[in-house]
Formats: structure tokens, sequence, C-alpha cells
């Protein structure tokens, strides 16, 4: 007998620590559900139960099982109410509890909410195990699972129920976290965006057009989400670094001499140097450092040729040649956009990779009309 409890702990302990591999890439809706429904199902006791998350300072049901979800979704709490008992600790104090709901009182809810426990089951008495997820010392959202039977939950339930609490807490937290450095990463880019074109008259407008370009592009060749999100990203600040060249090298309007060229192309590094210091900023640093690497092994700064140019780069790359060849410029005129098509196919296996010249050129003529150019 006591070897049967020890296989089945061993084996509920396997399940659980399944539920949690591979998460990293699960919407938080999809983590909650992945959790819950894993915590139900090792929870034997429990015939249903639910998943409340604070929403503009209500308590709302977002996942549930056993119940009519037309009734439930009919439930909420004020924040500042507490329809169960609980301490409000850190995640690591996190605490499950189990109690026994005798038959609500008619006189503390009203009709409405007495009709409704009534259609849910939960108006005779029942027991309920729940466990707060904590997030700062705040509870974002509660589990709750629900027993009909009069079988009291175990033990070894509250524990499972705790466990998926704190693991729900711990994903909050992350997420949150994550949440705050991208948006402290967004206000970076736009900072920089705006040393940029204050720094050259004519790239003003030239980052967001690239970004455009190269995001649809992207799109247009099937890359991941994520791929893109760091190519459109990468293609907005390709050109930081040039908020180390001098605004006279820049805005010269004359044929730069060979140092001059020098200095200039010395611009991606300064690019590497600056955005290396943001947090998760790797693919997009190495996208915007390759951007002036041409096909043939003849750009600069690392002389990369062909596959060794990663596509964000090449990407970037030819979107950021169409849109330098059709604006002005201070020592020419802008091309016409037919003949800035012509110059990049004339430039396929030379400067660009040939496998994504056709829907580069597809991108840029299709989206014309979408898009305010200049």
């Amino acid at each position: 007998m006591l070897k049967d409890y020890e296989q089945l702990i061993y084996e509920q302990i396997e399940r659980m620590v399944d539920t949690f591999i591979n998460t990293e890439h699960l919407t938080k809706m999809d983590f909650i559900k992945k959790a819950f429904f894993s915590a139900f199902d090792l929870i034997q006791e429990a015939e249903k139960g639910s998943y409340y998350e604070l929403m503009e300072g209500y308590y709302r049901p977002i996942v549930s099982k056993g119940y009519r979800q037309d009734l439930l979704m009919q439930l909420k709490f004020k924040e500042e109410e507490s329809f169960m008992d609980y301490v409000c600790d850190d995640i690591i104090n996190i605490k499950s509890y189990s109690q026994y709901v005798e038959t609500r009182s008619n006189t503390q809810f009203s009709d409405e909410m007495i009709e409704l426990f009534k259609g849910l089951g939960t108006y005779e008495p029942f027991y309920t195990m729940y466990a707060p997820v904590i997030v700062d010392k705040k509870m974002l959202g509660i589990i709750c699972l629900d027993n009909f039977k009069e079988k009291p939950f175990s033990d070894l339930s509250l524990k499972i129920l705790k466990f998926y609490a704190q693991m729900i807490s711990n994903f909050y937290t992350l997420l949150l976290a994550k949440e705050k450095e991208v948006k402290n990463n967004q206000e970076i880019v736009m900072a920089l965006v705006s040393a940029i074109e204050i720094n050259d008259v004519y790239t003003k407008g030239h980052g967001r057009r690239v970004q455009y370009f190269s995001t649809e592009l992207a799109k247009a060749l099937n890359l991941s989400k994520d791929e893109i999100s760091d190519i459109s990203t990468a293609a907005l600040l390709h050109d930081v670094g040039k908020i180390g060249i001098s605004k006279e090298i820049l805005n010269k309007p004359d044929k730069l001499t060979d140092d001059e060229y020098d200095i200039i192309k010395l611009h991606p590094t300064y690019t590497k140097q600056i955005l290396e210091n943001i947090s998760n900023f790797q693919q997009v640093v190495n996208y915007a450092y390759c951007h002036h690497e041409y096909y043939n092994g003849k750009g600069y700064p690392r002389g990369l040729k062909g596959d060794e140019i990663p596509l964000g780069a090449q990407i970037i790359m030819i979107s950021d040649v169409y849109d330098a060849l059709t604006d002005d410029r201070a020592y020419r005129k802008a091309f016409t956009k037919v003949k800035a098509i012509e110059m990049i196919r004339d430039n396929s296996g030379k400067m660009f990779d040939p496998s994504i010249v056709d829907v580069a050129i597809d991108v840029f003529t299709r989206n014309e009309k979408n898009y305010i150019l200049k």
C-alpha cells in the first residue's frame, strides 16, 4: 500500500514538472490554461474549477472546467472584496486553502446572485480549495477547485495547488518584467531615433521608411514573429552609429574623400557599440551591424559573403539602398523609383542576395500606395 502511494506521488510530481517544460513561448492565456487543466487533472477530488484574473479592479473568471461558462462569466468580485479568506504573501510563502461552504445566506447576496449560485451548483454545501497568484505582494489571480460530493481535499492536493499557484505567480512576474523591459527598450529606441535625425537632416524619416520596407519584406519571406520584430527594430536603428560621425561629413554636399568615406564606414561599428548595451538586443545588434555587407563579399565592416550575412541584415540592406536611391541626398537628387528598381536588379548577386531581390522589388512596388514614403 505504501509502495502504491509512493508511486502515485512520483507520477504526480513527474506530471507537475512536465507541465512547465517548454513554456517560454506560450502566451499568458495558453500558460494559464495549461497550468489550470494540469492541476485539475492531478487533483482527484476536483469536480469543477475556475481561474480568476484581476482585470480593471475586478476578479473575473477566464478559464474553467465543469461549470456552465455562460453562467460563470456573470461572476465578478471587486478587488477589495474577498469571497474567500486568504493571506496575501509573496511567492515563496504562497499558501493554498480548503474550506467547506455551507448554504448561501439569502440576506448576504442579492436574489440575482442566489439564482446564479443555484445555476452553478454552488448554492448547496460544497468543498472548495483555492490559492492566490501573487506578484509584488498583490493578488493578480485566484485558482479555485471545487468538490460537491462532500469529499474534503487532501493535504497532498493542497500541496499540488500551492505548487501551481507558485508557478503561475512566477510566470506573471517574469511576464511583467519582460513587458517593462520591452517598454524601456522602446523608449530608448525612440530617443536614439530622435538623436539620429537631429544629427543628420538627410536621414530624417529614413529609419522609419527602412523599417517599414524591411518589416514588409520579412513578412513576405514568411519569417517568424520574433525574427520580424528584431528586423523591424534593427532597421529603425541601423544608422544610429552616425551619431558618432561629424555633421560636416554626413551633410557634405560634395563627393567624400577616401578618408571621409573611411570615417562613414565606421558607423556600423558605432551602431554595434551603442546597441549592444541594451538588454536582449543580440539579434538586433547583429542585423544592424551587418547591414552594409555585400553578397559578393565586398561590403563592410567585416567583408562577409553570401550566407555568412544574416538574412535580417540582407533584408535591411536592400531596403536601405532602395530608400536611399529614391531620396534626395546632400550630394545628389533622388532617382526615380523605376531607375532605383533597375539598379537593384543590376546588383543582384553583387550587393544583394538573388533569392530575395524579386520579393523585395514586389514589396517596394506593391507598397508605394500604402505608405507615405517622403
